[in-house]
């Protein structure tokens, strides 16, 4: 059984060398349900597959109750065009 491509997730928004694609983060699931990030290219086949697209640090921001420091991001989805 093939991956299934549980979410992408793109970098922040910068323009890339031209000519290039920017690898995207993928967590890939097998079939006996180990998790796995790959750095990959993505194509219009690996974003049908992903059940979740998102760009890195554009979400909202998870801060610490305690020490009021952001320690991460939310994903914020990105609408893909239909294919």
């Amino acid at each position: 059984m093939q991956s299934e491509v549980i979410a992408l997730l793109f970098p922040a928004s910068s323009s890339p060398a031209e000519g290039t694609t920017p690898l995207v983060t993928a967590l890939l699931r097998d079939a006996e349900g180990l998790m796995e990030l790959r750095h990959l290219r993505p194509d219009q086949a690996l974003l049908r597959k992903a059940r979740l697209a998102g760009r890195l640090n554009c979400g909202t921001p998870i801060v610490d109750p305690l020490t009021r420091e952001v320690i991460g991001y939310e994903i914020d989805p990105i609408a893909l065009p239909a294919a």
